[in-house]
């Protein structure tokens, strides 16, 4: 019974990950899932929202179903707002990303 217990447990975790990726690529723009990745992967690092995983332009764009030209738009528009800096594909974000683009 335990080892079923745990099995349920994490079917039921899987299926609650799985279910919020489709509502979000349902029901949110390309921008809308951009900010949801950067702040899901974003780590808190002495006061600073730092990404430590190496993501390229493309990863980002796989991960959010999307084409490589749209993430590169709006991340450039990010980088110029001052919202996040780039640097060799680690991302720090500067301040709080607006809610919408």
């Amino acid at each position: 019974p335990n080892i079923a217990l745990v099995l349920l447990k994490n079917l039921a975790s899987t299926v609650r990950h799985l279910t919020e990726n489709v509502k979000t690529l349902a029901l949110q723009d390309v921008y809308g899932r951009i900010r949801k990745t950067l702040l899901s992967l974003a780590i808190d690092r002495n006061g600073e929202l730092l990404i430590e995983e190496r993501l390229t332009q493309q990863d980002i764009a796989n991960r959010i179903g999307s084409s490589r030209e749209m993430v590169a738009r709006i991340l450039k528009d990010l980088s110029l707002g001052g919202y996040i800096e780039i640097d060799k594909k680690h991302f720090k974000l500067l301040k709080k990303l607006p809610e919408s683009y």
